[in-house]
């Protein structure tokens, strides 16, 4: 699920001074973490062979390194939580309150800042609430199978095929081939649905 983080760069890219700046920017990152995480995936089958658990902190025995991995993993997630956070937070405003009610220089009526203030409290209750699950490979499988299965391999066929039938394009291989990708996205978010529940 690590490449499937697209709807994240937006807010990074519209904070930069010159967006166009960003260009290139994905696939220098795409390419670095796919190494990165082939080389981990060697080593840890070259140091745990088929003992190797899908969340390879479970290879470790407790212990300083353990704690220090995990604390290391807190301080992670405190820096990328707001990041994410701030895209979903984007999109529920938009669909909710509406873009054109949201004013990008701060000048917002009442309404509309108490609105975008119960969704922050409702986005911040709804993590602390699947932190209460117990088990992080849960919540990870939930956060990453539906939310970013849905936002990697269903939305972005579902917007194309939207483009489609506005623009009337009748390039029925196109059409298929994001059917395909549409369908495949479902398959993938109802199982790890139905395997992590």
């Amino acid at each position: 699920y690590l490449f499937a983080i697209n709807f994240l760069c937006f807010p990074v890219m519209n904070s930069l001074k010159i967006p166009k700046d960003f260009n290139g920017a994905i696939e220098k990152a795409v390419i670095g973490v796919l190494v990165v995480n082939i080389l981990f995936a060697v080593l840890a089958l070259g140091f745990y062979g088929d003992e190797t658990k899908d969340i390879v902190l479970g290879n470790l025995e407790n212990g300083p390194w353990l704690s220090a991995l995990k604390l290391l993993l807190c301080i992670d997630l405190m820096f990328t939580y707001p990041i994410v956070f701030s895209s979903g937070r984007q999109i529920l405003e938009n669909a909710i309150i509406g873009s054109e009610n949201i004013s990008d220089n701060g000048d917002n009526n009442e309404d509309s800042l108490l609105a975008r203030a119960g969704i922050v409290a409702g986005g911040v209750g709804a993590t602390f609430a699947l932190a209460q699950i117990g088990g992080f490979g849960v919540v990870a499988n939930l956060v990453g199978g539906v939310a970013q299965g849905t936002l990697a391999f269903i939305m972005p066929p579902a917007i194309a095929l939207a483009l489609m039938e506005e623009g009337k394009e009748e390039d029925k291989t196109d059409r298929i081939a994001q059917y395909a990708v549409c369908s495949f996205g479902t398959l993938v978010v109802g199982a790890v649905t139905y395997f992590t529940v």
